[in-house]
């Protein structure tokens, strides 16, 4: 958090005489309303990158805003005032979060939406616990599919190019499945993490390098100023590959990098994606901070699938399509989780 200076009251006055825009933004910037509006328009005026495709008139926004700041404006007004741009802008990415505790972000997810996880686990799966590792992983009632959750793709390796060490159990749990007809790759619960991590499970199921989506980055300020479209690998990784039938499950709450998984399976021979479409949010976000410690996440990229489809507020679509509806999880039914055993079976 930065400290409120001596030159506080003079930013003040001149805030009153000019109007926001004529406030200086110095190294360390006072703790005044004007200054928190100013910095928080200017950092999404740099690295947002989806103003675009988000047709967001980002002058307008200030236009609109910047007469309504005084030396007098409240933090609960100022966060009334930022969390009605962050509603307008429906990015899952955009978030603003307080030292009060106040958060505020736009959730893709319904309400109402289905719970993740097996409803009647002894249904689908054998019982007992589940062998426990990062994964959560069992075998299906039908002992030749083996079923893993992947709940998180979080967790920093060394530097940004390695992956969490963690996420290296996938070679354990493939050397015990290697006669398995199939896996089923439960990510319905995965809001992301870590694209490294995402990339290097992934590579266990390629049969060789494939360009898996392309992405953009903003560079510099202004609607438009962002790079050229790079592309994103999927490639052989670990000393084995599970080449034999794949069925990912995918939700609404299925998200960020967890996309950026589904996309770079999609692209393989050997996998289906099944159930509903993802979140719609890769984004690559980044958090700033505030004068008044107030911190806020955006996005800097975006992401389009292998076909150079966009999937920012749109989300990846299954290659078939399943719904397990409220009544189903109700009555204990997964239709998913079926229709992924049924996808497997049918492929011998």
């Amino acid at each position: 958090m930065t400290r409120m200076t001596r030159s506080s009251g003079i930013l003040i006055l001149l805030f009153a005489y000019y109007g926001c825009e004529q406030l200086i933004l110095d190294p360390d910037p006072a703790n005044v309303p004007a200054n928190n509006f100013e910095i928080f328009w200017k950092d999404f005026d740099r690295y947002y990158a989806q103003f675009s495709l988000r047709h967001i008139n980002w002058d307008s926004v200030y236009a609109l805003y910047c007469p309504q700041i005084s030396p007098s404006t409240s933090d609960r007004q100022l966060f009334t005032m930022f969390s009605n741009i962050v509603l307008g802008i429906n990015d899952m990415h955009v978030s603003l979060y307080t030292p009060m505790g106040d958060v505020y972000w736009k959730s893709m997810i319904p309400a109402s939406y289905p719970s993740r996880r097996i409803i009647n686990a002894c249904k689908y799966v054998q019982c007992g616990a589940p062998q426990e590792s990062l994964f959560e992983y069992r075998t299906c009632q039908d002992a030749d599919i083996g079923y893993m959750i992947i709940p998180t793709f979080s967790g920093q390796g060394e530097g940004l190019t390695i992956a969490d060490s963690r996420y290296l159990v996938i070679d354990d749990i493939l050397s015990q499945w290697k006669d398995k007809k199939g896996i089923i790759i439960d990510l319905r619960g995965n809001s992301g993490g870590n694209s490294v991590n995402a990339e290097t499970v992934a590579g266990r199921f390629a049969d060789q390098v494939r360009v898996y989506s392309y992405r953009r980055q903003k560079i510099g300020p202004g609607k438009d100023n962002v790079s050229p479209w790079k592309s994103s690998f999927v490639e052989p990784k670990g000393s084995y590959q599970f080449l034999k039938p794949v069925v990912v499950l995918t939700s609404r709450a299925t998200s960020s990098s967890a996309e950026m998984f589904v996309m770079a399976m999609q692209v393989l021979p050997n996998v289906t994606i099944a159930g509903d479409t993802t979140g719609g949010g890769v984004g690559n976000p980044i958090f700033r901070e505030l004068p008044n410690g107030w911190t806020y996440r955006l996005s800097t990229e975006i992401e389009a699938d292998a076909q150079g489809r966009i999937i920012e507020g749109v989300g990846v679509f299954p290659d078939v399509p399943v719904i397990t509806t409220a009544a189903d999880s109700a009555n204990g039914i997964d239709r998913m989780l079926e229709k992924g055993i049924e996808i497997i079976r049918k492929s011998q």
